[in-house]
């Protein structure tokens, strides 16, 4: 891709994010401010029943008594869960973006006007794509960033009325740098994990006369029950391989959020009989990188970019008409 190639494609994705703000920018600030909030109620509740803070202060000397490992398991899960639900929310928001983001300029005719720009297709589709699965993931991590940094002062303003030393055991155990490096590479790693389902979408929405989140709903879901169907009447057994099946599978065993290698425990504790957990457990780098080295993964990118061109195809088809 040459410069101006690029150039016009960096544009392309900022406009995205520019005339897409609702979905991009304050979705995850009011998903911060919706954690902040019940987590401040909560802390005022807790605060009236417990008027001295005798509970929460003694839960922080107990969590600053125990050894480094459980410190750092125990903030990575809380920090992990709540990145958890910015990335639940994010891959809805994405559903609904990539559905219409080709369909939407048919609909108001604006494709004229982006057709008289010198702007290919493939740049185009490419931008989408990219917004999708690379621009969403950076605006999600500054929320999640800012809640996750605001959570830890609040922490340790408490921390500081229970006499702790805050750097040492609330800080540090986070790690915040590491978790905001490894929440980015999985974000990206799951969005590569993610692309036939993007890209689906995405075809569905240069390709369907209309409703394109319903066509792509409603597709897998009629091949799927016509295989469960068709094997069980005619075989009396349950298909091998259901187009639907597998749909919800790359979703539900995804990268991100937290993906705990739960088999990887149980091995562990019954070879060595006295496992201890630690925030490996969560996520980490050689989790994130065993998806790169899985035949799934690629196999999917395939069938994702065979969907890109197809969706170029069709969008240059709409543009020539």
């Amino acid at each position: 891709m040459n410069t101006t190639a690029l150039t016009r494609l960096t544009i392309l994705i900022r406009r995205e994010l520019w005339e897409s703000p609702v979905a991009f920018k304050w979705t995850p600030a009011l998903i911060g401010g919706f954690i902040l909030l019940l987590i401040i109620l909560a802390l005022i509740i807790g605060a009236k029943v417990d008027n001295q803070m005798v509970f929460a202060i003694d839960g922080l000397r107990m969590y600053a008594a125990m050894d480094d490992s459980q410190q750092r398991l125990m903030s990575s899960g809380a920090l992990f869960s709540i990145g958890a639900l910015f990335h639940q929310i994010m891959f809805l928001v994405v559903i609904f973006y990539l559905a219409g983001a080709l369909y939407d300029d048919r609909r108001d005719r604006s494709i004229l006007y982006w057709k008289s720009l010198p702007v290919s297709d493939t740049i185009t589709v490419g931008s989408k794509i990219l917004t999708a699965g690379v621009a969403a993931p950076l605006t999600f991590l500054a929320g999640i960033a800012v809640t996750q940094l605001l959570l830890l002062i609040i922490a340790s303003a408490y921390g500081l009325a229970a006499g702790i030393n805050i750097f040492t055991e609330i800080w540090l155990p986070a790690n915040l740098p590491r978790i905001w490096l490894l929440t980015l590479y999985g974000s990206l790693v799951q969005s590569l994990w993610l692309l036939p389902i993007y890209a689906w979408l995405l075809f569905c929405s240069a390709w369907a006369p209309r409703l394109p989140i319903l066509m792509a709903v409603l597709v897998p879901v009629v091949i799927g029950m016509f295989q469960h169907f068709w094997s069980f009447f005619s075989n009396f057994q349950l298909p091998e391989h259901n187009l639907l099946w597998m749909l919800l599978l790359r979703i539900g065993q995804g990268v991100v959020p937290s993906s705990i290698q739960w088999q990887e425990i149980i091995d562990e504790s019954q070879n060595s009989g006295s496992y201890r957990p630690s925030d490996e457990i969560l996520m980490s780098f050689q989790s994130v990188n065993g998806y790169l080295l899985n035949w799934e993964m690629w196999a999917g990118v395939v069938i994702g970019v065979v969907l890109l061109a197809a969706a170029v195809w069709f969008r240059r088809r709409a543009t020539d008409s």
